[in-house]
């Protein structure tokens, strides 16, 4: 058994066996709303160090009686979602990590241990938690994100890194380097190390996503990963796993991969599918579905968003979807407009009521350009209300 499944079965049986009466403090290592592989490891893996970093000190200098500070990797997603993330519950169960050892949202109580004094945060792979979370960021001691800045630098108390590479697993990977080389085990680089190739379209340069940060921590975990394992047949076996959506319905793929920006009044859905969103569009009763989805989830505009993988190229898509038509027809102008109409969209007909679906011809903009682009238009729309 590795290093990394020993400590998740081991902090899963000390949280069952104490439960709510557990008299440590909770450190959670939380991954974003999405919960895509990039997020889930992220947090498993960086859990892990803070946990044998934390064991360390206790065994240097005797801890506080009664206020041993337990390190908790949190998926952030209920666990009835868990199997809708095809590629993370395909990585982790090659890795032997069980699902019956991972912490979910719904799972693990953060606001009652916040409230009692009894909750350390630290993000990964966000840097500022959903609107529905912010009377946790005082708990926020470390950051660890390679998104766009949203919060104040200074903000937290430990360490803070936010650094645009192609995966938050590269800057994991440099910090067990850094602090605890000795950490890194077969099972935790590999686990790494696939992430890495699927988050940065295995190091494609034209896919503008992998810095020189990501390739040289990628050549530092291939001497430790499997010899036979090749790059591109990796790549190619993560991309299956992920784009292998056969047994979803319409809707679960709307829950597979989404972020929620929100302003005072409005939220809005931001989902991302692994398939075309023209392709997704074609679905019998997919105007039902989209109707009903945001409804359901409190929507005022849902964004989805396609993308397809041709060998290293990426194609993508985006579709607009609101039932209230004053705002998809301000929030549709401004995507295209935005920094000097940086998506390049260009209009497809579906013929959906309350939908406008585009091509996206910057393949390179993801979900980490589109997002803050929907924020901004929130602020916007605050103002003008």
């Amino acid at each position: 058994m590795s290093s990394i499944v020993e400590y998740l079965t081991a902090t899963k049986k000390t949280l069952s066996v104490q439960g709510s009466s557990c008299p440590a403090r909770l450190h959670v290592v939380l991954g974003n709303e999405a919960c895509d592989l990039d997020s889930a490891v992220s947090a498993l893996v960086y859990a892990f160090l803070l946990h044998s970093l934390l064991k360390e000190e206790e065994e240097q200098e005797e801890a506080e009686e009664g206020r041993t500070v337990v390190v908790v990797p949190v998926l952030n997603i209920p666990r009835r979602d868990y199997e809708l993330r095809t590629e993370v519950t395909y990585w982790l169960d090659k890795h032997q990590i069980r699902r019956e050892d991972l912490f979910f949202r719904d799972e693990v109580e953060l606001t009652e241990r916040h409230r009692a004094d009894g909750l350390q945060l630290t993000l990964v792979d966000h840097n500022l938690l959903p609107a529905a979370d912010a009377h946790l960021d005082p708990a926020v001691v470390n950051v660890l994100d390679h998104h766009k800045l949203e919060r104040q630098s200074g903000s937290v108390s430990g360490c803070m890194v936010v650094e645009m590479v192609g995966s938050c697993c590269t800057l994991v990977a440099e910090k067990l380097r850094v602090q605890k080389p000795s950490l890194l085990d077969p099972v935790i680089a590999s686990l790494l190390y696939g992430t890495i190739i699927l988050d940065t379209v295995n190091l494609s340069e034209a896919a503008k996503r992998v810095t020189p940060k990501d390739v040289n921590i990628i050549q530092c975990l291939k001497p430790l990963v499997c010899p036979t394992v090749e790059r591109d047949q990796l790549f190619q076996e993560l991309t299956s796993a992920k784009t292998d959506v056969s047994g979803l319905t319409p809707e679960q793929l709307l829950r597979k991969d989404v972020k929620v920006a929100t302003g005072k009044s409005l939220r809005v859905g931001v989902a991302s599918l692994p398939m075309m969103v023209k392709e997704y569009l074609r679905r019998p009763s997919i105007d039902t579905c989209l109707s009903e989805h945001s409804i359901a989830q409190g929507y005022d505009v849902l964004v989805v968003m396609g993308y397809s993988i041709v060998g290293e190229m990426v194609i993508r898509d985006i579709a607009v979807f609101s039932g209230h038509e004053d705002l998809r027809s301000q929030l549709v102008p401004h995507l295209c407009e935005a920094q000097g109409g940086l998506l390049q969209l260009e209009a497809m007909d579906f013929g959906i009521d309350g939908c406008s679906a585009f091509q996206q011809r910057n393949a390179a903009a993801s979900r980490k350009v589109v997002l803050p682009i929907v924020k901004d238009w929130l602020e916007l729309a605050l103002n003008n209300h």
